[in-house]
């Protein structure tokens, strides 16, 4: 049995590496590039990046965020999605008490909203490759803790549904799209992981995050147009850890 200190040590170990592939599929996902058949490299001198330049979060602080072959600034997205992502790793295995699958099951979905929350962010887009991925997990979160299949399927075609019927209003009646179509496939996944009983809750606490964010968005000069992917995603891991029962 492995003890709590060094069980957290490992959490955060592994949410720095996954949070360096994090940062990696958010990038390279929205705007078409290769996953892994392309090294790193510099944006600015087109430099190839070593092992002792992709240490996650150690590489950008030694290196004082700057290319090592350049000095041109390396930017804070990079150690900032890591370091989330290590504390997103950790607090999965602390929420998932004695439960290792549990803890793994959060860890990956947290990993997956990471992704989704930054691609959408930065390029107004939900990567499907990432549904794809969390399809699985949330099928195997339903296993883990209730089984019922039947709520989970009418979970997904609710989610679908109320933002297809969301979708179509707001294009009826203001003229343009509420939710992408990214938005739509990721309340159908939601719908999996919560259920039919969960959804209601879940889309207060999403049209609640929404607002907030989107008023933090235009304070800090982003415009009036703001994605909901981040919401959507916030709203899932609140619901999934218990928040507002």
């Amino acid at each position: 049995m492995i003890d709590a200190p060094a069980a957290l040590i490992a959490a955060a170990l592994l949410g720095l590496i996954f949070g360096s592939l994090a940062s990696a599929l958010s990038y390279r996902l929205p705007r078409g590039l290769p996953i892994a058949a392309d090294r790193s490299r510099c944006s600015s001198c087109g430099a190839t990046l070593g092992a002792r330049d992709l240490v996650p979060l150690l590489s950008w602080m030694l290196n004082r965020g700057r290319c090592r072959q350049c000095g041109a600034p390396v930017s804070w997205r990079y150690p900032a999605i890591e370091a989330v992502t290590a504390l997103i790793f950790i607090g999965a295995w602390i929420a998932g008490g004695s439960d290792p699958l549990r803890a793994v099951l959060l860890a990956l979905t947290g990993f997956g909203l990471v992704v989704i929350t930054v691609a959408d962010l930065e390029e107004r887009i939900i990567p499907d490759v990432m549904l794809l991925f969390l399809l699985p997990v949330a099928l195997a979160w339903r296993y883990v803790t209730d089984q019922d299949w039947i709520d989970a399927g009418l979970g997904a075609v609710f989610g679908v549904a109320v933002s297809l019927a969301l979708r179509w209003a707001f294009r009826r009646f203001r003229g343009k799209d509420a939710l992408g179509l990214g938005d739509v496939k990721f309340l159908g996944v939601a719908g999996i992981y919560l259920g039919l009983q969960e959804f209601g809750r879940y889309l207060v606490i999403a049209g609640l995050a929404g607002i907030l964010l989107g008023l933090i968005w235009r304070g800090v000069g982003k415009g009036a147009v703001f994605p909901f992917g981040p919401a959507l995603c916030l709203a899932l891991a609140g619901v999934l850890l218990g928040f507002g029962r």
